[in-house]
């Protein structure tokens, strides 16, 4: 769930039920004892026993519709588990559909997002990333042979982080070679064993900590209609798109926001000073 802050008095399987509630009442069409039940996995009573638990906390959010046979969403509606940003909601939904791919379960949730991206993932092979995944939960060190734009490379390495960019996963870590911490695409990794050496944390990566903050405006060659476009898809005032990331990782905004657009052979964005 796109929750708000956990509350530390409240059990939490309690609180991910209430905020389900919340959702299905806000985003949804309200919520029945049978649908609580089915997503926790729990009895239609003990599943009735929390929606009343929360109309008895919340009166003023919800309440029970005799012809749809539901609870429903009040006019005075206000949150107090999830958050109302809308792209936090559609991220959860998105999230559902890829969990479903996951367990093989198309019905994971009511409202299914089509994921287009997921069509241009590159191959990933099973028993490396189970390595990497392993390595960086246990703090290990790796050997690998990485097939980089130069060629193939034997590289030793201490991952650290995953990180997910440009329709493709990499790998944060330090590399023992370069004695520098670096990014390694995911799928580029033809090998990889444990090895010995000390594994090194990102106490020392700089880059990583630190956050940068970028700054874009719709390219001036653009046509006019278009620059409005992505000022209001941004909802853009002052005609600046400002983006905080780490600095780590700042490449990959940087490339994302500079490629070139397939109808204009322009980018749609340029970097401001």
């Amino acid at each position: 769930f796109y929750l708000i802050k956990f509350k530390p008095h409240m059990k939490r399987d309690i609180y991910r039920r209430f905020a389900f509630i919340e959702t299905c009442l806000y985003w949804g069409a309200g919520i029945t004892a049978r649908q609580l039940g089915e997503t926790f996995d729990i009895a239609r009573q003990n599943a009735q026993v929390s929606i009343d638990a929360y109309r008895k906390k919340h009166p003023e959010n919800m309440h029970y519709n005799h012809s749809s046979k539901r609870h429903e969403v009040t006019e005075n509606f206000q949150p107090h588990y999830i958050n109302l940003e809308p792209r936090r909601y559609l991220n959860y939904l998105r999230g559902n559909s890829l969990t479903g791919r996951f367990w093989e379960d198309e019905e994971w949730s009511d409202l299914l997002i089509q994921d287009v991206d997921i069509l241009f993932r590159p191959y990933l092979e099973t028993t490396i990333v189970r390595k990497v995944v392993s390595a960086i939960q246990t703090q290990q060190a790796l050997h690998l042979y990485y097939h980089a734009k130069t060629g193939t490379q034997r590289l030793s390495i201490a991952p650290n982080h995953l990180v997910y960019a440009s329709q493709r996963y990499h790998l944060r870590a330090y590399c023992y070679d370069w004695h520098k911490h670096i990014d390694l695409v995911l799928s580029r990794i033809l090998e990889a064993e444990f090895s010995d050496e000390d594994w090194v944390s990102d106490e020392e990566d700089e880059d990583w900590k630190q956050f940068v903050e970028l700054q874009f405006m719709p390219n001036p060659e653009l046509p006019e209609p278009m620059k409005k476009t992505l000022l209001l898809d941004f909802r853009l005032q002052d005609g600046i798109y400002a983006i905080s990331v780490r600095k780590a990782l700042m490449a990959y905004v940087l490339r994302e926001m500079e490629r070139l657009d397939w109808r204009y052979k322009i980018p749609l964005w340029i970097k401001t000073e």
